[in-house]
Formats: structure tokens, sequence, C-alpha cells
């Protein structure tokens, strides 16, 4: 009997324990000197972001998040890195060209998978391409990396110790020396496949989010459009 009547009380004991569980945080943090918060960087990174996890019933058969490295991403990623190193504005515009110049040669994502879902050997479980307007594209590179401290800044949260990041890297251009991506396509989609599931990760560059701007570079002649 003494069971049966604390029970209706269980909730009101959780409620009291998270209520406290924020003052026993606002007591850290006002205790404990946390920093300056900042913000080094101006571009809007999240609609180059997804996410999935894949189940078999109530078994996760794997976990993926992906971020396209466009040149909007590349445009953060150059702003946040000198920033944060405390370099010059010239710094900021050579090292934006470097990375822009890639984007001329290379498609390329990071996808962070989980450490027991190995990618980029024939022996995966999951294999990787790119399809755009119907037809599909294989990578050149899947590498296991050290991720970028500014990468993980992007891809907060969903970076921690039990993901393995991998760059994925496919030419720009195909077997005739034409882009893979142009003004257009309607989407491209990048895909991971089993023998038994599959997900394919959909970028609508049509979508006003990814509109792209134009990047002007001092001392360039004309402006990069970038996405």
């Amino acid at each position: 009997m003494k069971r049966m009547k604390m029970f209706p009380a269980m909730p009101i004991v959780l409620l009291a324990l998270l209520s406290s569980c924020g003052r026993l945080i606002d007591w850290g943090k006002g205790n404990f000197y946390q920093g300056e918060d900042v913000v080094l960087y101006d571009e809007n990174i999240k609609p180059f972001m997804k996410s999935v996890t894949i189940y078999d019933q109530l078994q996760t058969k794997a976990s993926f998040d992906i971020m396209w490295l466009s040149d909007t991403v590349k445009m953060a990623y150059a702003q946040l890195h000198i920033k944060r190193m405390g370099e010059s504005e010239s710094r900021q515009n050579a090292f934006l060209r470097r990375q822009l110049e890639e984007n001329r040669h290379y498609i390329t994502f990071y996808l962070l998978s989980t450490h027991d879902v190995k990618l980029g050997t024939p022996e995966s479980y999951w294999s990787l391409f790119l399809q755009v307007n119907g037809k599909d594209y294989q990578p050149f590179e899947v590498k296991e990396v050290e991720l970028p401290t500014e990468y993980q800044e992007f891809f907060g949260s969903k970076w921690n110790r039990f993901k393995v990041p991998y760059r994925v890297k496919f030419r720009l251009n195909d077997e005739n020396d034409e882009p893979i991506i142009s003004d257009a396509m309607q989407a491209m989609s990048f895909f991971v496949r089993s023998a038994e599931k599959e997900h394919a990760f959909i970028w609508n560059v049509h979508d006003p989010e990814m509109a792209p701007r134009p990047i002007v570079i001092p001392d360039e002649d004309t402006p990069t459009v970038r996405r």
C-alpha cells in the first residue's frame, strides 16, 4: 500500500529534480567563468548540413551527419579560421581564395559515421555516390580524416567522440569534362546505400536559403558567385 501511495508523487519529485538541475546549471555558470561568447562568422550554413539515423526495426543500422562544403560553407570556414587565429583581413582573403579555388575542381563533403560503420573500403557495408540529373557519380576519395576545429563547431552537438569523420570528394567535371553542377540542375543527391537500405541527402539548389550570393574579394577583378 505504501508503494501505491508514493507512486502519484513521482512526477512532482521529477519536476523538482529538473528545476533543481536548472538552478544548479545557473549556479555553475554564475560561479565558474565561462569565457565570452563570440560569433566569428556570418554565413548561414544550416541548409548545407543534414542528418539521418537508419533502423532495422528497433536496431540502429547507421547514423550519418553530412555537410556539403559549398562556397558558402567555405566562406564561413575562412571567416572563423582567420578570426579564431587573430590574423589579418588580407590573410583571410588569401585563405578564402584557396578554399574557393578547390571548389572549382572538386565537390567535397564531410561525413560523420559511427565507429562501427566503416566507410571507403570494398568491404564497407555502405556505399556512397552522388546523383545529379538522374546520373550517378562515384567518389574518387573517401578518407578518414581529422576534423578541423571550425567544422567541429559547425556540426555542433552532432560531432562527438562516438563519430568518425570522413572526407568524401568527387571531381567537379564528368568524363566529358562538363561540370556536374550547373544552373540547369534542380537538385543534388548524396546516397548512402547498402544491399538492403538506402538514404538520399538531397539539396534543392533552388531553395531560397541556398540562393547564391556574390563573394567580392579585394584585388580580384570579378566577384565570385557562391552557393
